[in-house]
């Protein structure tokens, strides 16, 4: 197929990183692939680093004439089959495209936040795309109860990531890394991984950290991703709580990493403090893989993954007792971590990796295409 993804967000994330991720399968499997994306976004100067094919669309408003001839006159040079759009100014586009052009798309949506479901909005999602795909049950069931669309045009992606850079054999052989970060062979290491936003919880993860080095001396926390612009303030209140507290020097904030893989397989346990907005996030997959034991708060998709006392332990959002009590529980009885870690990774062996994973995506594209040439024949007719 030839499919352009189009993403019109400025910052880098898990969204932007799968998308890439993706463009990288489809590509190795023989479609052609396009990023129509912002400028001065993060996702098109990586997508360029990996030399994949990239149109700088700069989407600053749902509707603008210059950029919808722009976009018009790319996608029918380069014949393009389909547009799997990820954001709601991107939807915005793709939907005026759609029904000038009749080209076929696929809307996909990465986050549990409130749905506005407005009469203008209520369009868009019904008549703007011939097939959705979310990260998340919750995010299905959203769409559905305000009728935006038919629970038979919605699938469920599986955060499924790469099974040859995501293994328990790495934990392994990256002892050197935990060397140079200059932690204690005999501490252990628990770790928050994501953007530092209000939405991920890091002030709960410092606190529920300082909870538990009250019990365990021997412990070293590793605050792994970076702010946005929009989350500085959020993360100088992070930083001040380190700062103020006495375990300080127990705290490491790395910042932002590419090879997320070899510090999860460093870590003991990982610590997921969301209290809103998450949704299948594919660092849950990426610690089973790697034999990471999970302590997650049941927000949005994350007790569609976890399976309590099976796979991982969930415990209520916006509680830093609960995380620590939860993580103090896998320090204290390692055949109990043991045991989620081996269910964990037999899971996301079956179920979870990055080829399961675009395999369903491209069966959604494929009905999606079918049901629009459907659709475009009945109305010939």
């Amino acid at each position: 197929m030839r499919i352009a993804h189009l993403e019109s967000s400025l910052h880098w994330g898990g969204q932007e990183l799968r998308i890439i991720e993706q463009m990288l399968w489809l590509r190795a499997h023989g479609h052609q692939v396009w990023l129509i994306a912002h400028s001065r976004s993060a996702i098109l100067h990586e997508a360029r680093r990996y030399g994949l094919s990239c149109l700088p669309l700069d989407i600053h408003n749902a509707f603008s004439l210059p950029i919808l001839w722009q976009l018009y006159h790319f996608l029918h040079v380069q014949q393009i089959e389909l547009i799997d759009t990820h954001s709601s100014k991107d939807s915005y586009q793709a939907c005026w495209i759609k029904w000038l052009t009749g080209i076929t798309v696929v809307r996909s949506r990465h986050v549990t936040n409130p749905i506005r479901h407005s009469f203008v909005h209520r369009l868009i999602w019904q008549y703007g795309n011939d097939r959705v795909i979310v990260t998340a049950q919750t995010i299905k069931a959203q769409l559905v109860s305000f009728g935006l669309k038919s629970i038979h045009a919605i699938d469920v992606a599986i955060a499924g990531v790469d099974e040859t850079r995501f293994y328990p054999q790495l934990r392994e052989k990256n002892q050197a890394l935990r060397a140079s970060l200059g932690i204690s062979t005999d501490h252990w290491i628990i770790a928050n991984i994501g953007m530092i936003r209000e939405d991920k919880g890091q002030l709960f993860f410092v606190q529920a950290c300082q909870e538990i080095a009250q019990h365990f001396s021997n412990v070293t926390f590793l605050q792994i991703g970076e702010a946005t612009e929009n989350s500085q303030a959020y993360k100088q209140q992070v930083l001040t709580a380190v700062a103020h507290s006495t375990y300080q020097t127990h705290f490491h904030f790395l910042g932002y990493r590419v090879n997320i893989e070899d510090y999860l397989s460093i870590c003991d346990v990982i610590i997921i403090a969301s209290i809103a907005t998450e949704a299948q996030t594919r660092l849950v997959s990426q610690a089973f893989l790697t034999k990471t034991a999970v302590v997650a708060t049941s927000t949005g998709g994350l007790v569609e993954m976890i399976e309590h006392e099976k796979t991982g332990l969930l415990c209520p959002a916006q509680s830093a007792h609960a995380l620590a009590e939860n993580t103090m529980r896998l320090l204290r009885e390692p055949s109990l971590r043991e045991q989620l870690c081996l269910n964990a990774l037999q899971h996301a062996n079956q179920h979870w990796t990055l080829t399961q994973m675009m395999n369903g995506m491209l069966n959604s594209y494929q009905q999606a295409f079918m049901s629009n040439h459907k659709l475009q024949l009945t109305h010939a007719i």
